[in-house]
């Protein structure tokens, strides 16, 4: 059976070179296929090396980078052709809406799950980290403010939820709080944004940069939990 390899990025360019180093050689190292998923927003080519020089400066010069047309639209036999060859897929940052919209419903869930199942890792930084579990937070924007809801993910983690930039939003555990409460999933991952969490079959096995926060719900209900670092 396949080990499955999933890297959780919370936020911050900072940790991609510091995450390069792990992923690039599990997916291949100089021989990788790297698969980039990006959700359309105006200047995102201006973003596009913060991602590959990592991996270029490991060796890893082949990666294709997916992103809908201006009208939000993919081609999905090109997408589920490179998705395919991929040796390592990684999921941008972004809009998490989009990124939900594009890659968390069907077809691109299950070739993205089918993927990872398969062995080939997997990295999502910050809307890429909050849409890969089963059960995911989508934080959408309002006129109010940032608005969380409660979606069906990419499902490459179960019993799980998963936020990010912990530390930067004084509402973020609240917000982890009420969706593990309202999907009684016991177990989340607060990360900030200068850490990743580096998951070997659903466990985290490391934590690169600073830091990873585990919560953990005891009593649903009263809303008791307990948090660590990890």
């Amino acid at each position: 059976m396949a080990r499955e390899l999933l890297f959780l990025l919370g936020g911050s360019e900072g940790t991609f070179d510091l995450v390069a180093d792990e992923f690039v050689p599990a997916a291949g190292g100089r021989e990788a296929v790297i698969v980039l998923l990006f959700a359309f927003a105006q200047g995102w080519e201006d973003h596009l090396t913060e991602y590959v020089d990592p991996w270029i400066r490991r060796g890893a010069t082949r990666h294709h980078v997916i992103t809908p047309d201006e009208r939000g639209n993919l081609d999905l036999d090109q997408v589920s052709s490179r998705l395919r060859e991929a040796t390592g897929i990684f999921i941008g940052g972004g809009n998490t809406a989009l990124y939900h919209q594009l890659y968390a419903t069907e077809p691109m869930r299950s070739i993205i799950r089918a993927r990872y199942q398969a062995g080939v890792p997997v990295a999502g930084v910050s809307a890429g980290a909050l849409i890969s579990p089963e059960v995911c937070i989508v934080h959408e924007k309002t006129p109010e403010g940032r608005r969380p809801r409660i979606a069906s993910g990419l499902g490459l983690l179960s019993d799980l939820l998963v936020e990010v930039h912990f530390a930067d939003h004084q509402d973020s555990l609240a917000w982890l709080l009420d969706a593990m409460c309202a999907t009684r999933i016991g177990r989340g991952l607060g990360i900030d944004s200068t850490a990743c969490a580096m998951l070997v079959d659903g466990e985290v096995q490391r934590v690169l940069g600073q830091s990873v926060h585990e919560v953990r719900m005891t009593d649903f209900d009263c809303g008791t939990h307990a948090v660590s670092v990890l």
